[in-house]
């Protein structure tokens, strides 16, 4: 990955288009300096227009072609990630039909965002976290009941208060623990590629296929 980017933008896209997708911008001093929550494609790529420059982790597969089970690069990442428990969901035509994510890369290609421009990534927070803050063991932050899953995100988003500086008259969105979930998800998009502009990183997959993003483990 080239390392001249000026901020640093994470994605965390509906799967089916129905529900909000949470995008963040930070900037080489890990500060927000944009958050949008939308269902409208425009106002999803509206802060990388804002912000040019950026490099863009999406949580979530944004080309898909096979028909069933695991894309290639989710094999190869499942080679050396199930050691440590973590799994991946496995994306297809069968399962989605229609895959927004899909239609949110050919909306990002218009505006300059590819895997061939070597400016955005197909990225999974769950891999970060573990790299980033719980030495390397899954973090399950999606599970358990409404109490116990803000009990986690609180968590996480301390976690992450450690690296990025949150403006303090941003108001998070902690109305509902989806749209928590979502903010923190694309906080840690973001935090994934600007990483892998200074420590060692792993690629699985290819331009044609995806090109998914990992912090090496340590």
């Amino acid at each position: 990955m080239k390392k001249d980017f000026d901020f640093f933008c994470g994605i965390d896209p509906s799967w089916t288009g129905k529900n909000p997708t949470a995008v963040v911008v930070l900037n080489k001093r890990f500060e927000l300096v944009d958050f949008v929550y939308s269902k409208d494609v425009e106002e999803i790529l509206e802060p990388l227009r804002t912000h040019p420059n950026s490099v863009v982790g999406v949580d979530a597969p944004l080309i898909v072609t096979n028909e069933s089970g695991h894309r290639p690069n989710e094999r190869e990442f499942l080679k050396h990630f199930a050691r440590f428990g973590l799994s991946l969901y496995p994306v297809n035509k069968k399962r989605y039909p229609f895959f927004f994510p899909e239609l949110l890369y050919e909306r990002l290609k218009e505006i300059g965002y590819s895997f061939e421009s070597g400016n955005v990534f197909e990225v999974y927070p769950h891999a970060t976290i573990m790299a980033l803050f719980n030495d390397m063991r899954v973090f399950h932050y999606k599970r358990g009941s409404t109490k116990e899953r803000l009990e986690k995100l609180q968590w996480l988003e301390a976690r992450i208060r450690e690296l990025v500086d949150i403006p303090s008259h941003f108001v998070m969105p902690r109305n509902a623990v989806k749209a928590y979930e979502d903010f923190l998800d694309s906080l840690i998009c973001g935090l994934t590629v600007a990483f892998s502009t200074e420590r060692a990183c792993l690629t699985f997959g290819d331009e044609e296929s995806g090109l998914m993003l990992v912090l090496k483990p340590s």
